[in-house]
């Protein structure tokens, strides 16, 4: 038996990946009608497939797309990873790894400079050097706890089309909102196949014209007056815009009996509202992501200071050795150094650059060993933040 791993052709890689992805991340049998799923999958454009072979059998396999995501101000280049599955006959033989690490060589080979994914266990995706994302809050209540909010005369007004007909106008407003939101990312080509489904609704929050909310959502369920309202993105730059969008909500009190707001984990809906009698839940996917080329990473905001790390990231080789971090007039810059002030493996330095991770857990989690003092000096450069991948992949 020959073991090869293989970039696949355009023209192979969604029949390649069609059996391993369907046995993987579907009930089965049977399969879905692998037709009608290529012609859904076939709209994303700019696919990247890596796999393992044994002989001319696939067995396991890797994909991505490009992203552009906002890091710390700063708009980089960079990956998503979806796909990832091998044939039950080859687990355990380290062919998802080599299958993941040659694709993120593509990855870097194409200039991007972070990398992020959903996993299938989080562990498996730490020791390739990602780091997880705080976990997306979905809300639930009821409508009728909203109802005050049809007392409120409201100036705006809500412009309702379904997505294939309001996808410019969502498009355009993710990018602004992703111009403040430090870790959004959404893929850089449309997704052709959603807007061809058209299944989704889009309430456009307009102030004298202009949007400030958007709302994207979806009817579900089979009884009338018991239906269930998904709110599966709410962004907003303004109250007014928030409330008129939960205003909105409201006015489906007699049709739905329950709602459902997925919300990025730094909103607080608890206090939107007296007696809104919010449950909480997390998603049960968190995102992942890692730094994909430490040499790419500079010109995001950060404060001032400076320190150097030697960093370990087998999954990466080229990101291995010393560097130098510096905050020079409120931008990054990244260097090669001569000697560490700390050593620091790619989660690490990933941990410290999303801002979502303690800097003392990073000796207890085996990423690094920077003293107290060093500490001081990295929480300065790198402040707390709280990352938000948005996209869904």
């Amino acid at each position: 038996m020959k073991v090869t791993l293989r970039a696949l052709p355009a023209e192979t890689i969604l029949s390649t990946i069609f059996p391993l992805t369907q046995y993987a991340f579907h009930p089965s049998p049977p399969f879905e009608d692998k037709e009608e799923w290529m012609n859904r999958v076939k709209e994303r454009e700019n696919v990247s497939c890596h796999a393992v072979f044994e002989d001319e059998t696939a067995m396991a396999v890797a994909s991505s797309r490009p992203m552009t995501q906002n890091i710390r101000g700063k708009l980089f280049p960079a990956s998503g990873i979806w796909g990832v599955a091998t044939h039950p006959a080859a687990r355990r033989k380290g062919y998802c790894r080599q299958a993941v690490c040659s694709l993120l060589k593509a990855n870097r080979d194409d200039g991007n400079a972070f990398s992020n994914l959903y996993p299938f266990r989080e562990s498996f995706y730490e020791r390739l050097g990602y780091v997880t994302f705080p976990a997306v809050k979905l809300i639930h209540l009821s409508p009728a706890s909203l109802a005050p909010l049809l007392k409120i005369k409201e100036e705006g007004e809500i412009d309702l089309k379904m997505i294939g007909e309001a996808i410019d106008t969502y498009r355009e407003f993710i990018k602004e909102i992703r111009l403040s939101q430090h870790g959004m990312a959404f893929f850089d080509a449309v997704d052709q196949g959603a807007i061809s489904r058209n299944n989704l609704w889009v309430a456009a929050a307009r102030f004298d014209g202009k949007v400030e909310g958007v709302m994207v959502y979806h009817i579900s369920g089979e009884e009338i007056t018991r239906f269930k309202f998904n709110a599966v993105r709410f962004y907003t730059h303004t109250s007014r815009a928030r409330y008129l969008l939960l205003n909105w909500i409201a006015r489906h009190v007699d049709q739905t009996d329950r709602v459902e707001i997925r919300l990025r984990p730094d909103e607080y809906p608890e206090t939107w509202l007296s007696d809104i009698q919010i449950k909480l839940d997390n998603t049960d996917r968190p995102g992942m992501g890692r730094v994909l080329d430490v040499s790419r990473i500079d010109g995001m905001t950060v404060g001032q200071g400076s320190f150097s790390a030697r960093i370990s990231d087998p999954a990466c080789p080229w990101n291995e050795g010393c560097w130098r971090f510096e905050g020079r007039n409120g931008l990054l810059e990244v260097s090669p150094a001569s000697d560490a002030d700390c050593q620091l493996t790619i989660q690490g330095l990933t941990a410290l650059v999303l801002g979502a991770h303690d800097l003392q857990d990073l000796p207890l989690r085996g990423w690094g060993d920077p003293s107290p003092e060093l500490q001081v000096v990295m929480r300065r450069l790198f402040p707390p933040a709280v990352p938000y991948l948005h996209e869904n992949f």
